[in-house]
């Protein structure tokens, strides 16, 4: 039954990350239903998965889920949600709204339940990295590591959707020692390998695409050639770019890592007055995409940090 799951996480995944990654090329933006499905068929692949338990391995570590482990599926459901509902900040205006306190609370309580039931054991842990995993990406959506909402919640959806790590055939090609399994399913989830090949992606493939293009139509710099290109003024507001040059103090600067909420607009009248007619601009990346191909060398590929233990 593992291998079956698997397939159909990893199936789910594709068709809809490979959706997603259209839309978020052609606008920029992915409307939250394509997450919802995902989330949502992750949640009742979990449940099934909790139901109908029974001992499998998880590379070369046997598991096996008790009825209380369905507890867990409260907070991941609680966590889950609650990034769709547009409601209330839990503080604002010197008050505190008591309802999503109410909601977490629920979630913790069933977590703590959970344990009880269950006990501290490797599938209990394993279990509750989701929830915690899911925490933390709602973490680094505030603190700007992950910048982009549809991001936010593409990663949130991912942990529902693989709330493990996925078991096809004999992959993947790096292989994980068996007594590091547990603690790698508790410490670092699937998801975590799926972000951290992305960024791997997005760090070597963006800057070197731009490098040779900017070669090709001779446009030379350093390092601004790896981190954008150059465009002229009147075609900015038609692209997905942020400008990198800017009027500081009535001179022309170049910008390396513009203000994501710098006005544009403002920005290209001053650098016309200043007589500015091709700039350079970085690009707004979809990262979607590189996420979807992060999840094709984590099924794939794996770990590449497995590779130096």
């Amino acid at each position: 039954m593992d291998e079956l799951l698997s397939a159909a996480r990893l199936g789910a995944a594709l068709v809809l990350m490979a959706a997603a990654s259209l839309m978020d090329w052609r606008t920029r933006r992915v409307p939250d239903r394509v997450w919802i499905v995902m989330g949502g068929i992750g949640f009742c692949l979990l449940a099934v998965e909790l139901l109908l338990s029974e001992t499998d391995t998880f590379f070369g570590t046997e598991r096996t889920f008790g009825a209380g482990h369905l507890l867990i599926l409260v907070p991941i459901a609680i966590l889950f949600l609650d990034t769709f509902w547009d409601r209330a900040p839990v503080y604002e205006d010197g008050k505190v709204n008591p309802v999503p306190v109410l909601l977490y609370a629920v979630g913790v309580i069933a977590a703590l339940a959970m344990l009880q039931l269950e006990g501290m054991t490797a599938e209990s842990g394993a279990l509750l990295a989701i929830p915690i995993a899911m925490c933390a990406f709602i973490v680094f959506y505030y603190l700007g590591i992950v910048r982009g909402g549809a991001d936010a919640k593409a990663l949130l959806a991912l942990s529902v959707l693989f709330p493990f790590y996925p078991i096809i055939a004999n992959l993947p090609f790096i292989s994980y020692p068996e007594n590091t399994a547990e603690y790698l399913q508790m410490t670092f989830p699937f998801t975590f390998l799926i972000l951290m090949n992305a960024a791997i992606i997005h760090a070597l493939v963006g800057p070197t695409v731009r490098f040779f293009r900017n070669l090709a139509r001779g446009d030379r710099g350093f390092p601004e050639m790896f981190l954008g290109y150059r465009m002229d003024i009147s075609e900015v507001p038609k692209n997905f770019v942020w400008p990198m040059e800017a009027v500081r103090d009535g001179e022309v600067v170049l910008i390396l890592f513009p203000k994501r909420s710098g006005d544009v607009k403002d920005e290209r009248i001053k650098l016309r007055e200043k007589g500015e007619t091709r700039i350079w601009v970085t690009p707004k990346d979809p990262f979607i995409i590189p996420m979807t191909l992060g999840i094709i060398v984590s099924v794939v590929i794996g770990n590449f940090v497995m590779l130096f233990t």
